[in-house]
């Protein structure tokens, strides 16, 4: 056991307090003269001191409630540490754990003779025993983050356990970013039967049936093609080439939600792409209908930066910015706070203010898949470009198809050596101190009440 607060054991002086009360109690002694002696007269006086410490009992509970008060105040706790003899964990929901248990009784058993023990895969990681498989119902949550349980687990599992988890395997759980994991994992899945699942999707302003199961989802257009085709006006400057990686996400985006996109047509146009190191030509603007949007670079001084922008989730490298004044509401900052992306309105006109450059040399954006997210607000902004692709609807019931070597590998030894879980057992403390003070009031209470009879 140790202490949070050492320096509480200081209270202890306190402990005087109940000895004071009851030393104080004790009564000066009386001379008693006896009349039938009386004339023989008073010898020399003499004296002697003696005393006796009455309701030892109170005594002791008075003292023993202010040792109990210290030792609260100093907020003791247990330490307990990683495993060390064991080969590691069982790992299954507990809302789940009867259900598992019958299906993989004769897995969960073997596992448990060789020395595993069984969690909770819930934040708390609480012990569960054969006893818990007999519970029916079990009110908690059954909503689990396993991304985040899984490198939780890294503080309780050292490098070389194992981790045996009994869970279903859904894709729109797990998500596409694996944490890293210094454990071994082994993943059993716990999907029961062949279902299918549909749902009204509305993405892109078009709506769509989807039907889902365990080996994937397909989307079905319910509305006809009649919707009008969206037009882009794109001006670069000769010699640059950012306009290639802006028409080729263009495409993709037109190719999945079945929109057409028609770049650089006749006439008005809803977007426009000003990608160029000078103000946005008035021509250009005013080729923009009524409403429309048009994404700008902005001009100043550039800076050369190693820094982040958080795209929909996902960090994307910075390298080169523009100078840009500070922002309360930008739509996008970099790692420094800087504004990226500024949305503002004019004459009717919706502005996206790039600070950047839609170019390799100036980060990765190009490259990288979110690059069509970063874009959707301003092609389609009537979609949810959070759920582009429908991954995250609750119906969906896709499985995910990992293997434990699909997670990176973390050393985490030194981390779960320094992590050791705590538990704090002040409660303990409390209780006995309640149950003395319980006492020790009786006592009190009898003694002040007590009949005395005289002979």
């Amino acid at each position: 056991m140790q202490f949070l607060y050492p320096i509480g054991f200081f209270a202890l002086a306190g402990v005087i307090i109940p000895l004071i009360i009851h030393l104080w109690n004790i009564k000066k002694g009386k001379t008693l003269k006896i009349a039938s002696i009386a004339l023989l007269g008073e010898d020399a006086p003499a004296s002697a001191k003696s005393f006796k410490l009455n309701e030892i009992l109170l005594l002791v509970l008075r003292v023993l409630l202010l040792v109990l008060v210290a030792f609260i105040i100093s907020k003791p706790f247990l330490i307990k540490k990683p495993l060390e003899n064991k080969p590691g964990w069982i790992l299954v929901p507990a809302a789940n754990f009867p259900a598992v248990y019958r299906d993989h009784r004769q897995k969960i058993d073997s596992l448990l003779r060789t020395g595993y023990e069984i969690h909770d895969f819930n934040p708390q990681f609480k012990a569960l025993g054969l006893a818990d498989t007999v519970i029916k119902t079990i009110s908690r949550n059954n909503s689990v983050d396993m991304v985040n349980l899984l490198a939780q687990l890294n503080t309780k599992l050292s490098t070389g356990k194992s981790a045996y988890l009994f869970a279903d395997n859904s894709l729109n759980q797990i998500g596409s970013d694996l944490p890293k994991i210094g454990y071994a994992l082994h993943w059993e899945n716990t999907y029961r039967g062949d279902t299918s699942s549909t749902w009204i999707a509305d993405f892109a302003g078009k709506k769509y049936e989807a039907r889902s199961s365990a080996l994937g989802t397909s989307y079905k257009a319910l509305n006809g093609n009649d919707e009008l085709p969206i037009k882009v006006a794109i001006y670069e400057p000769p010699g640059r080439a950012d306009g290639r990686y802006l028409i080729a996400a263009l495409k993709a985006i037109g190719s999945y939600t079945g929109r057409r996109i028609l770049i650089n047509p006749t006439g008005k146009v809803n977007l426009g792409f000003w990608l160029a190191d000078v103000p946005a030509a008035e021509s250009f603007k005013s080729n923009i209908d009524t409403g429309g949007k048009l994404f700008q670079y902005e001009t100043g001084k550039v800076s050369s930066v190693f820094s982040t922008v958080q795209v929909d989730g996902t960090e994307v490298n910075l390298e080169k910015r523009v100078t840009a004044p500070a922002h309360p509401s930008a739509m996008l900052d970099d790692g420094f706070g800087n504004p990226i992306l500024v949305r503002d309105s004019l004459n009717e006109l919706t502005i996206f203010r790039f600070y950047s450059r839609l170019n390799p040399q100036w980060g990765d954006l190009v490259w990288r898949e979110t690059f069509i997210n970063f874009l959707m607000p301003m092609v389609l902004p009537q979609s949810q470009h959070e759920h582009f692709g429908f991954e995250d609807n609750k119906n969906d019931l896709r499985r995910a198809t990992i293997a434990a070597e699909d997670f990176p590998k973390q050393n985490v030894k030194i981390i779960a050596r320094e992590e050791n879980s705590t538990q704090e057992v002040d409660y303990i403390f409390w209780f006995i101190a309640w149950l003395i003070l319980m006492i020790e009031r009786i006592l009190s209470f009898r003694k002040k009440t007590g009949t005395y009879v005289k002979n």
